[in-house]
Formats: structure tokens, sequence, C-alpha cells
């Protein structure tokens, strides 16, 4: 069951529908049973759909006003990012809860800028009736040239460490340009000047 902000006259709302508190553990079954009905229902002839991978989230965890994790699909990898309070972002029109109900199978929605601490860039809004609203980001897709799930995972864990690396080597390049910079504008000491 979710829970939803403000009804209007007609009983539909038009902001986000969000699930109710619960731990990561429940929350972890909850998200896995959807996906695998959702691809089961939408996706299980697709060319794109890897055959034997199944639906797996992985580090699941709470940040300020989310819950964020990575969720395997056989159709790509996905940083899902569930709302547990309604974010500041009002909806698209065509997506509250009772409009999507009528479109189950679409695979990515508009992209709205992600509010959660930490992350930038943006995220496809979502919608399954199990799991509210919520916005997936992909992270790897064309999985079938991956032998199975580690596999995947190695990949993206492979894409993060050459970002971590990269991050630290512009860090350092730009504390040497400050370096640099502040020599040429610092006097060089004269010989013997005391």
């Amino acid at each position: 069951m979710t829970r939803k902000s403000t009804v209007d006259e007609s009983g539909m709302t038009g902001t986000w529908q969000i699930l109710p508190a619960a731990t990561a553990e429940a929350l972890t079954l909850q998200i896995t049973a959807a996906f695998r009905h959702w691809h089961e229902a939408c996706f299980r002839d697709s060319q794109a759909a890897h055959p034997h991978l199944g639906v797996e989230l992985r580090d699941l965890r709470p940040v300020t006003g989310w819950w964020l994790g990575h969720l395997l699909t056989p159709i790509a990898l996905y940083r899902i990012c569930i709302p547990t309070a309604i974010p500041a972002l009002p909806l698209p029109e065509g997506w509250t809860a009772a409009e999507r109900a009528a479109h189950p199978c679409l695979a990515l929605g508009p992209l709205l800028p992600l509010p959660v601490p930490g992350l930038i860039g943006q995220g496809h809004l979502h919608h399954l009736p199990e799991l509210g609203h919520f916005l997936l980001q992909p992270e790897v897709q064309g999985l079938r040239r991956y032998p199975d799930a580690n596999a995947v995972f190695a990949a993206w864990g492979q894409v993060l460490s050459f970002r971590q690396q990269t991050r630290a080597n512009l860090e350092k390049q730009q504390q040497c340009d400050r370096r640099a910079f502040l020599r040429r504008l610092m006097p060089t000491p004269k010989d013997g000047a005391l």
C-alpha cells in the first residue's frame, strides 16, 4: 500500500505516490518482487533482455528523504531512487498514479532533476503500483555481453573506480596549477637578503 499527498475532488492526486516507511529488508523484497512482475508482464520476450539475468537489488541504503540502491533487471542496471517523503518536484502531465495504470509497460519516463543529497544529474521518472513514483538512472545497458549479475556489477564498479581516479587526478592538477600561479605572484627571495 502506498500513501499519497493530496487528493482533489475527482479522487486523483497530482503529486507523488510514495511508499509508507519500511525497513531495508522489507523494501528490498518489495522492489525485487515489483520489478520481477513488471519484467514478466512487459519485457519477458524483449530482444534487449538478457535471458539468464533476473532481478536483483544491491546496496539499498537510506539517504535524507530517499532510498538509494542499484537495481539489476534483465534489461539494464539502474540506480533506483525511491522517495520517503514527497519531493519538491511536480509530476509532469500524464504522470499521476491513475494515469500510469493505463500505461504499465513504459520503460523510462521523463527526465527530472535528482533532488537526492550527494547525487547530480537527472533520473527518469517511473511508477509501479507496488512502489509508487520513483526515479531510475540507467547505469549499464546492453547486458547480453555479460555472463552473469556479478559481471554486470563488476563492470559498473570499474566505471566508478575510473571516475574516482579521474576526479582525484583533476583535484591534484588543480592544486599544482594553484601553486604555480601563486609562485608567479610571490616575489622570489634575493640571495643573501635577510
